[in-house]
């Protein structure tokens, strides 16, 4: 199924992208000889206005081969690619990644219009429930209100500010009762993927979301819904208090009082020490509360916009610091790590497998734009350099500009497809 996943996700955006480009240049005249989605030998094919439409083997891109579109052969035809001015063919490569910026937006507004369950603590305020490292100062309570002089509105605006800068110390403005403070802490770096990490828990409440298969909590008839009220007698109302507690058990049974179906009922438990956890743990987590968010019209649209807004500012952020080498290359993900998400999102909805796919059709759209060969940046830069120049490149321009960028090409291959095998390894 990850494969089937995959090859929906990728064709539509590919389709898409390759229609941009054939639009464009049907638009300015250009014949297109070949519009192919996926590479390699052709599994079929037809013939439809005067173009050879196919499906390829490998799916890992696509093209659309256009008359003329060598650049050191002169124009023969005026259909052809390069008869055309350089403004023209501008437009033409312009026109796929657009095409899939476009279809980003449009995604992410459909995922809104039919409905998303969201974790509702990612629209909550920034409260911390829990702190994991004691070399960080926070306190359970506190309301995470700005970053290093950001706005955070809600935990997914601190979450994403915190992945996008690992191991970096970050200022925190933060309301404690009724004051406001300023707390320093340094972030960690997540060693599968590079990003940022930061031992805070959001507040959640002490409510069982699961109990693990032959744990002692599954033995003594803990069932998910129950409300933890108190354990040894201990008022509770958080869930890192059930944490604590369990956790300094010293693996002696533990009395809690719990709350089902509003009849109070006392369980006793014996906690057993986790080695994965290093601490006493009797089998139960806890219950994310998860909202369904659902817009209609231009509501939807506006949200979608909102995200578009939003991931847009997350990818030129990353890139700005992989440039500069304050983010990870590990963080990189090529087609495998995109199948294995594509299976996750579609295995939880229609709504979320279309907010996948908008969001990695962002992520095509910006990166084609790169001014890199191969890519419809690179093309775009040349024709910008022409039209300044108000004459055709040298060969040997062209030449340099494409050694350089298919190296870096090659580069960023080797390193997503490493990353890849890495995380399917561990």
């Amino acid at each position: 199924m990850t494969l089937i996943y995959f090859i929906i996700a990728l064709g539509v955006l590919i389709f898409i992208h390759e229609l941009g480009h054939f639009i464009a240049a049907r638009l300015f005249g250009v014949k297109v000889e070949t519009f192919s989605i996926g590479f390699g030998p052709k599994l079929f094919k037809f013939n439809c206005c005067d173009t050879e439409f196919a499906v390829s083997l490998i799916p890992l891109g696509g093209y659309v081969k256009m008359s003329g579109e060598n650049p050191d052969e002169p124009a023969q035809n005026p259909y052809d690619f390069y008869a055309k001015p350089p403004w023209q063919r501008i437009v033409i490569a312009l026109a796929g990644p657009l095409m899939n910026l476009i279809l980003a937006l449009l995604f992410f507004a459909l995922s809104f219009s039919i409905g998303r369950y969201v974790p509702a603590y990612q629209f909550e305020t920034a409260k911390v429930g829990a702190i994991a490292s004691p070399e960080i100062s926070l306190k359970p309570g506190d309301v995470i209100l700005s970053v290093d002089g950001q706005q955070v509105k809600n935990w997914k605006d601190f979450s994403s500010y915190v992945a996008l800068n690992p191991d970096k110390e970050l200022t925190l403005k933060v309301k404690r009762n009724d004051e406001i403070v300023t707390v320093k802490v340094h972030t960690g770096v997540d060693d599968k993927n590079g990003i940022g990490t930061l031992d805070v828990i959001p507040a959640i409440k002490p409510i069982i979301g699961k109990v693990v298969k032959g744990s002692p909590a599954q033995k003594a008839g803990l069932q998910p819904g129950d409300v933890i009220l108190s354990i040894n007698g201990k008022e509770i109302t958080s869930w890192k208090q059930v944490v604590d507690l369990i956790g300094n058990s010293q693996g002696k049974p533990i009395e809690l009082l719990i709350l089902r179906k509003n009849k109070k009922l006392r369980i006793t438990v014996t906690p057993q020490f986790n080695e994965k956890f290093g601490r006493y743990t009797i089998g139960i987590i806890p219950k994310m509360d998860m909202v369904f968010v659902k817009f209609s019209g231009l509501e939807a649209l506006k949200k979608g916009l909102d995200e578009f807004k939003s991931h847009t500012v997350i990818f030129f952020s990353y890139l700005s610091k992989l440039i500069t080498g304050e983010a990870s290359v590990k963080s990189l993900g090529g087609p495998i790590m995109i199948a294995e998400v594509a299976e996750k999102a579609a295995e939880t909805g229609i709504s979320n497998f279309i907010y996948f796919m908008g969001f990695i059709s962002l992520q095509l759209g910006y990166f084609n734009l790169m001014p890199l060969p191969v890519l419809d940046g690179g093309l775009i830069l040349l024709f910008l350099i022409e039209m300044l120049r108000r004459r055709p490149l040298s060969l040997e321009f062209r030449e340099k500009f494409q050694q350089v960028g298919f190296a870096i090409l090659a580069l960023l291959m080797i390193i997503v497809f490493y990353n890849d095998i890495m995380r399917l390894i561990r």
